[in-house]
């Protein structure tokens, strides 16, 4: 849609959710809240969220799906969400056009999190993230860590530079600002140390959250923490200030969360208040940090048992002054301490320029088509460096997305084995290894259970998981917030696909070992899906597929489990499966790819096609010889379709247009017809969508109308950074250069 062809429309102002995957989308933030990010920042054990502002939004470790210690959240409706739709995010009513860009999330309670502010000499404090402030950003440098925010006010200019230490849990915002008319600089932050797992819908906000802080004089340092055992007698005497961090541990040898927050010069001023933000607390308690720098100046308070809001303050004696925030985590108050001290008594440089050394080694590691743009390669480079602030160093496992409103920060198969599709591309096969490890330990292995949701699909609610992983999976293995599905068909056949995939990655005298290694795993998944298929139909059983909560059959689902069942067959030959398993499992193939193919030739199933049938039927599915087969133009005609339509902008909202794009390349490349509109589509996928200067996606692009603009611009929306739309635009670059690349990816089709 151009201006030209029309008049411009807002999204609001046309029935978008007609694509239920939007409607599936936008019913996640509503039933758990909008995530108020552009990235995150992170080593695998402290990751962060970063706002359009700079603002702090979460603060999860040691993994990233257990444990928020920072009390922010934004406005959801919990199931009541699910069942009326609401949109939680600001549109035309923003109070600023950079809230409206953004589309930042209604806050329940505006405050939450951790930020700087500037107090300027008429008595006006202005904290980052008001609507007075416009931003952009960039990376410096251009594959590292460091996310720099440039927020612009009037005369008033700051540079927001922050990143996660790679060695060390330590979080550190440089702050450079330039204003005539500022006196002072504050910042406070809501840690709420805790080790309670937060709700998945509605408004995750335990009053369980957080215990403690307290000043550290001889260290400059705020002390946010809870003790594993909850004792408050014992730190109540000495609030006053006068502990030394080995003191505390020995109040609470049983250890915890502890959070050491300081800057890396002296402050010159801080207070430690309560948290009054939708909390009943004494009016004898000391104000917030937050409220108490308004009059200009903190009061000093030293502690504060219960909900926190602490900070410092620093006077602005130049034009131009830098100040640096140091914020540390470990489970006791020594060694969190001890992060913030060595950092600030060592070359501080150094520091910061082992850890960009090591995000630069691993972002020119990459392997990418020379043929591919400057900009193709930032973003496709940026795409692979986010699953590392996605993985669980110690389990292997990556998340959907950092994010906590939604939820997405668990595993899920699905996207899992796409991730290692393109790790293994990137050259980065050893993390492939740790994944699948992951996924082997976390295999389902019960062979009875019941699911009432079966009812819904008028089957028997008894059934097997073995063989199968939960929906979605927690960083330590362990089911995650979807377990009231039973198991998703596509999950299991797609894994099997990984490890059949993954083998052409290993090296030849590696690959006994990874054969012994994963047998059990790949033939307990094989059986598995062997069982919903109905070999007399040529068709699957009702199952699960892709988050859906009633079990049906669709392309989807056929298209995955013909990928898992082909991938077993030529790996079970090899592996030294059983060859009466692997007959079976051939047999089950052979019957359900001509079944597909006969339901293709009438058409019918173009409209029973599921989330992702058509796609996957081209890629990775063994189904056809060659693409140009009759029956392959079908699909093909059908996703080229659907890619001009979204790269037309004929939908303002719509999803998995990269996923769509890089299997479209595959297919046609040797369709110069189709060429220009690939050309087209890398380049809205890569120059169009992502988060201008952190090149991260949301999982839906809206296309919003914005004053003074003369074109849509995209919004994104849905778990940012969501590393799936992340890493389909790996795959679109490097499937657009190089689309021989992924036909080594396809089993054999069974015969």
């Amino acid at each position: 849609m151009t201006k030209e062809d029309k008049e411009i429309l807002d999204w609001e102002q046309v029935d978008i959710f007609k694509d239920p995957l939007v409607h599936c989308d936008f019913r996640s933030e509503s039933l758990g809240g909008g995530t108020n990010a552009v990235g995150a920042l992170g080593n695998g054990r402290l990751t962060v969220g970063i706002s359009p502002w700079s603002e702090l939004i979460y603060f999860r470790w040691p993994t990233l799906s257990y444990y928020d210690h920072l009390r922010y959240f934004t406005k959801a409706y919990g199931l009541k969400g699910g069942i009326s739709l609401k949109d939680v995010r600001w549109g035309k009513d923003a109070p600023s056009l950079d809230w409206r860009r953004y589309g930042r999330p209604y806050e329940v309670y505006p405050g939450l999190g951790a930020r700087g502010g500037i107090y300027f000499e008429k008595g006006n404090l202005s904290w980052l993230g008001d609507p007075t402030w416009t931003s952009s950003r960039q990376y410096e440098p251009e594959g590292g860590p460091n996310l720099c925010t440039q927020l612009l006010r009037n005369n008033t200019k700051i540079k927001v530079c922050q990143w996660v230490d790679y060695n060390y849990d330590l979080l550190v915002q440089e702050f450079k600002i330039k204003a005539k008319s500022a006196e002072k600089f504050f910042y406070y932050g809501t840690f709420a140390p805790s080790k309670i797992l937060d709700p998945n819908l509605g408004v995750p906000d335990s009053k369980k959250r957080g215990f403690a802080a307290i000043y550290l004089p001889e260290q400059s340092i705020i002390l946010f923490f809870q003790p594993e055992m909850k004792n408050k007698n014992q730190i109540l005497p000495s609030l006053d200030g006068t502990l030394l961090p080995e003191q505390i541990d020995k109040l609470y040898p049983e250890g915890g969360v502890f959070i050491a927050m300081s800057l890396l010069n002296p402050p010159d001023g801080f207070q430690i208040g309560a948290d009054r933000r939708g909390r009943s607390i004494s009016k004898n308690a000391p104000i917030s940090a937050s409220e108490n720098a308004m009059k200009g100046r903190l009061n000093g308070s030293t502690g504060f048992i219960g909900s926190v809001d602490a900070g410092f303050e620093c006077i602005l004696k130049d034009e131009e002054t830098k100040i640096t925030v140091l914020t540390a985590i470990a489970d006791n108050a020594v060694d969190s301490v001890k992060i913030v001290k060595d950092a600030q008594i060592q070359d501080f440089n150094l520091l910061k320029q082992k850890t960009i050394k090591y995000w630069l080694n691993l972002s020119e590691k990459i392997n990418l088509s020379p043929q591919a743009k400057t900009t193709e390669k930032r973003v496709a480079k940026r795409s692979i460096t986010n699953l590392f602030i996605g993985r669980d160093r110690d389990s292997g496992a990556i998340v959907a997305s950092p994010s906590r409103q939604p939820a997405y920060n668990f595993d899920w198969p699905r996207d899992g084995a796409f991730y290692d599709l393109a790790l293994d591309l990137a050259g980065i096969s050893e993390v492939v290894d740790q994944h699948l490890d992951f996924y082997r330990r976390s295999q389902r292995k019960k062979r009875f259970s019941a699911n009432f949701l079966w009812l819904l699909g008028l089957k028997s609610p008894f059934y097997s998981p073995s063989g199968h992983w939960y929906a979605n999976l927690s960083t330590d293995g362990k089911k995650g917030n979807l377990s009231v599905i039973p198991y998703e068909i596509d999950e299991t056949s797609l894994i099997i696909w990984d490890l059949w995939r993954h083998e052409q990655f290993i090296q030849e005298n590696e690959r006994s070992t990874y054969q012994d290694q994963f047998l059990e795993m790949l033939e307990l998944a094989a059986n598995a899906i062997n069982n919903t298929v109905k070999r007399k139909k040529g068709w699957v059983g009702k199952s699960c597929e892709d988050d859906n909560l009633i079990p049906h059959a669709t392309l989807h689902g056929a298209a995955a489990v013909l990928t898992g069942l082909a991938s077993a067959v030529d790996a079970g030959k090899r592996w030294g499966a059983d060859p009466k398993q692997v007959e079976r499992w051939r047999t089950s193939a052979i019957a359900l790819r001509n079944g597909i193919l006969r339901r293709i030739e009438d058409k019918t199933i173009l409209n029973k096609s599921g989330w992702r049938g058509i796609q996957w039927s081209l890629f990775p599915a063994p189904l056809f010889e060659h693409y140009n087969d009759e029956r392959a133009k079908l699909l093909i005609d059908q996703l080229t379709k659907e890619v001009q339509k979204k790269t037309e902008r004929k939908y303002l909202g719509y999803v998995y247009l990269a996923e769509q794009v890089f299997i479209l390349n595959i297919v046609a490349s040797k369709k110069p017809e189709i060429r220009p509109l690939l050309s087209r589509a890398v380049n809205e996928v890569i120059n169009s969508i992502p988060i201008s200067g952190s090149d991260c996606y949301g999982e839906v692009t809206l296309w919003i109308n914005m004053p003074g603009e003369s074109k849509l611009i995209p919004q994104q929306r849905t778990s940012i950074p969501h590393l799936w739309t992340g890493i389909c635009a790996y795959l679109t670059v490097e499937s657009f250069y190089r689309p021989e690349r992924f036909l080594t990816q396809i089993p054999p089709i069974p015969k």
